[in-house]
C-alpha cells in the first residue's frame, strides 16, 4: 500500500485505492479544507463530505484508473501538478463507460510532513477547451 510522504506517492495511492473500490483510502488523500470540480460548468464540492459523494460515484463504476504526471510546478509545501487520467467502468444501466480529460491538481504537505490534496479539477481541461 502507497504512502503520503510525496506527490508521487499520493497519486499512486489514490489510484491504488479507486481501482480497489476503497473510498475511505481514496479518502486519505485528501485534506480536509478540499476542493473538488465534480464536473465540467458545476460549481465545485467543497469539503469531506461532498467529496465523499463525488468520489462514491466514481467508484460506483468499478473503476479501472490510470493517470500521467505531465507537468509540476513546485512552490514550498505547495505543489500544482497537471495529469492525463482516464478511467474506464460501468455506468448505472449496466453499460461500459469512459472517460479521461487533463487534470490540475493543488496539493498541499501538512504539519506532519505528509502531503494531501487540497484542489482537485479533473475536467481542467474542457474548462479550458484543450
Amino acid at each position: 500500500m502507497g504512502s503520503r510522504n510525496s506527490v508521487t506517492e499520493i497519486n499512486e495511492l489514490f489510484v491504488e485505492a479507486m481501482n480497489a473500490g476503497d473510498l475511505d483510502l481514496a479518502m486519505s488523500c485528501w485534506d480536509e479544507d478540499t476542493v473538488f470540480q465534480t464536473a465540467p460548468g458545476t460549481e465545485p464540492v467543497r469539503g469531506l463530505g461532498g467529496l465523499r459523494e463525488a468520489l462514491q460515484q466514481f467508484i460506483d463504476t468499478k473503476p479501472h484508473l490510470t493517470i500521467e504526471e505531465l507537468h509540476r510546478v513546485e512552490a514550498g509545501d505547495v505543489v500544482l501538478v497537471a495529469l492525463k487520467w482516464h478511467l474506464v467502468g460501468t455506468g448505472p444501466d449496466g453499460e461500459s463507460i469512459e472517460m479521461g480529460a487533463v487534470d490540475s491538481n493543488v496539493f498541499c504537505r501538512q504539519a506532519d510532513g505528509t502531503w494531501r490534496i487540497r484542489i482537485d479539477n479533473p475536467f481542467h481541461s474542457q474548462h479550458i477547451g484543450f
